[in-house]
């Protein structure tokens, strides 16, 4: 993402599970403007051992922080399109690119992770990382309603 943006400005990546519930800007208040990419520092093992589509759910340091990373894109060119396609996946998800210190702290409700945490009213984005409601064996997810009434809305906003 930040090679994408030519390593200027900042650049938001989001997992496509999810689904936001609150302006995305608000994201830009609550980062700390000085580091190089700002996550939600989960804190927790899967309570599971599959995930969607009984994939093996892999427990690791820092599982879930790259779901979502807001970058300031100067500060990340360690994540060169070589790097990325060629470095092990827990150089990646693990942060080993950056220095501790230059990553910031998101609050946990700009990462919810549906059926890993109780439901949150307070969620600002819902991310069905076990299981989204597009899938049957999900369809009665925590938040789901959420998920449905949305997709009935843009479908409504099709032409057929």
């Amino acid at each position: 993402v930040p090679y994408l943006c030519q390593y200027e400005g900042r650049a938001l990546f989001l997992d496509c599970d999810m689904m936001m519930l609150a302006d995305v800007a608000d994201l830009l208040r609550v980062a700390d403007p000085d580091r190089a990419v700002s996550v939600c520092q989960h804190d927790y093992t899967p309570q599971t051992t599959t995930k969607f589509l009984n994939q093996p759910q892999t427990p690791y340091p820092r599982k879930n922080w790259s779901s979502v990373m807001l970058f300031d894109n100067a500060q990340c060119r360690a994540l060169s399109p070589y790097r990325v396609n060629t470095a092990d996946p827990s150089w990646l998800h693990q942060f080993q690119w950056v220095h501790d210190t230059q990553i910031g702290a998101l609050p946990l409700e700009w990462n919810w992770l549906v059926g890993e945490y109780a439901p949150n009213d307070a969620a600002k984005n819902l991310h069905w990382t076990i299981g989204g409601p597009w899938f049957e064996p999900y369809r009665d997810a925590d938040h789901a309603d959420l998920w449905r009434d949305e997709y009935a809305s843009l479908r409504g906003m099709v032409r057929r």
